[in-house]
This record gives C-alpha cells, sequence and structure tokens, in this order.
C-alpha cells in the first residue's frame, strides 16, 4: 500500500509564512481535497486538541484523545485521526528549514531533541501547573501569525519559546518505551551527516560507516522520514547554504568553496533547482 506524503505547501490558511509554517485553528486549515488517510508528512506538526476524535495512531500506535492533549508528528511518520471533521483546537505546522535558518541554527534544534524522539513518545496530557503559560505561549504565537504585518522571526522565536516549554514538560514525564532499531539507525545517519555533510556526499560512507548498504540505507531512511538519504545530505547542504547567504558576509563563490563545492556555476545550478532562486536572488529576498 502506498502511503501519501503531504507537504506543507498542501495546506492553506492566511495566518501562514509560505511554505515554512501555518498556525491556525485546526477547523480552520484548509486540507487536500480527498485527504488520504493514513498519511505522512514532510514537515513538524504539532495539534493542541481541545475536542475530538476517540483514538489518533501514530505509527500503528494508538493514543486515546482528552482534553488539552498534545500530539507531535514528526517528518515521515504515518498517522491518522478518526472523524478529523469533529477535531477542534489548534495546529502549528513548520518545517526544519524554518527553526533552523534562525541564528541558533542547528544548536538551537539539538536542544528541541524531543522532536526527533517522538516516534516513542508522540502524545502527552498537559498538566494543569503548565497549562497557563504554555496556551499563553500559543496564543501569542497565534496572534502573530494572524497579523497582516506578520515577521518571520518573531514567530520563529515565539515558536521557540513555545517549543522550549514543552521540552520542559516532556522531560518531567519517564519514557517507557525506546526507539526501535530502524529510528535509532536514522538518528545516526542524521548525526554523521551532522559531522559531514561538508566533505561527505557519497552514500557509501555513511553505509560504510552504519555497517549496511547503500540500498539498505536508502530504504531505511526513506521509510522513516519520507526522503532518501541523498536528499537528506543534500537538503543538509542547502539548509547552510541559505544560512550563509542569510546570516554570513561571505560572497557566493566564497561560500560554494566553503561547501565543498569546486565548481561556482553547478553549486549556483544545484542551488536554483532546489530552491527555484539563484543564491544571489534568495539573498537579496531574505535580505529585503
Amino acid at each position: 500500500m502506498m502511503i501519501t506524503t503531504y507537504h506543507i505547501e498542501d495546506f492553506s490558511s492566511p495566518c501562514t509564512i509560505p511554505n515554512q509554517f501555518i498556525m491556525d485553528r485546526f477547523e480552520n486549515v484548509g486540507r487536500p481535497i480527498n485527504m488520504a488517510w493514513p498519511h505522512k508528512h514532510s514537515f513538524y506538526e504539532i495539534l493542541w486538541l481541545e475536542k475530538g476524535p476517540s483514538l489518533h495512531t501514530i505509527d500503528q500506535h494508538s493514543f486515546e484523545l482528552s482534553l488539552d492533549s498534545i500530539f507531535f508528528i514528526a517528518p515521515g511518520q504515518i498517522h491518522e485521526l478518526e472523524k478529523e471533521e469533529d477535531i477542534k483546537g489548534y495546529s502549528v505546522m513548520f518545517t526544519e528549514d524554518f527553526l533552523a535558518l534562525g541564528n541558533g541554527g542547528q544548536d538551537v534544534l539539538k536542544g528541541l531533541s524531543f522532536m526527533e524522539n517522538t516516534y516513542t513518545k508522540p502524545a502527552f496530557t498537559l498538566v494543569e501547573k503548565e497549562l497557563n503559560g504554555l496556551f499563553a505561549s500559543l496564543n501569542m504565537l497565534h496572534l502573530e501569525t494572524a497579523r497582516a504585518d506578520r515577521s518571520a522571526h518573531v514567530i520563529r522565536h515565539l515558536l521557540l519559546t513555545f517549543l522550549f516549554q514543552i521540552k520542559r514538560m516532556v522531560a518531567e514525564t519517564p519514557d517507557a518505551v525506546k526507539d526501535n532499531l530502524q529510528v535509532i539507525r536514522v538518528k545516526q545517519f542524521k548525526k554523521l551527516v551532522e559531522c559531514h555533510y561538508k566533505e561527505e556526499t557519497r552514500l557509501s560512507f555513511f553505509a560504510d560507516t552504519l555497517f549496511i548498504t547503500t540500498a539498505q540505507l536508502n530504504e531505511l531512511v526513506k521509510v522513516i522520514t519520507g526522503k532518501t538519504a541523498g536528499e537528506t545530505i543534500r537538503e543538509r547542504l542547502l539548509l547552510e547554504a541559505k544560512r550563509m547567504l542569510i546570516h554570513g558576509h561571505l560572497s557566493i563563490g566564497q561560500i560554494a568553496a566553503e561547501l565543498g563545492f569546486t565548481d561556482f556555476s553547478y553549486f549556483s545550478r544545484q542551488f536554483k533547482k532546489q530552491e527555484g532562486l539563484s543564491p544571489a536572488a534568495f539573498r537579496k529576498l531574505k535580505m529585503d
């Protein structure tokens, strides 16, 4: 059975940073016509449920819903909601790029490692002592996203505040389930990519380090994340290029060299192929 993967641009709301972030009432988010269930996402989603069906299934694990529950859905997870039309609450959708393009970059994402652990604990009920503070952050995020002059920078900071508050709650909750071997291997692969993406793009390097074949690595990463291993490496390189274009002062040629490209024109072509803009146009757009 082929599982459909949806991207953030497949959903719509007036409260959005195009292709990067959406936050709205769950019931107000525009969804694909005849949306397939179950399905996967290529982005993160947090659901704050106030009312809904009795069951949410994520990667074959079923969870009973209760008032003021939060569900995390990570890229590549298979999930299904019963009676989606009856759900009320908030939906926060965002890409990894949206967070990583901030000044903290990957260091911030490392501090939010709980988002990579949603395979083992994708849901929890909010405790009363934390409820008001967390909802205040959620409300501020919603108000900023609803503004006509919304700022991606402000939204990113408010989202990070919200996520770190959740992290504090998650840290107080004991983990009863351990990651399965597939998830552990994908985490190991992502750590290797983080360490070596500038100098290594060969799948064989990563596969050999993990003592598996390149075909097994591709299949494994595809099953868990919805992307191939090669796509994961290229996206990490592209993300670093975008961060350097936005936050750095190097020329585009220097950025290409820093990222291991010996041919500047090849770097520009690859960037435009992935992003739809040349590096120079991307820098100008983000700096305006």
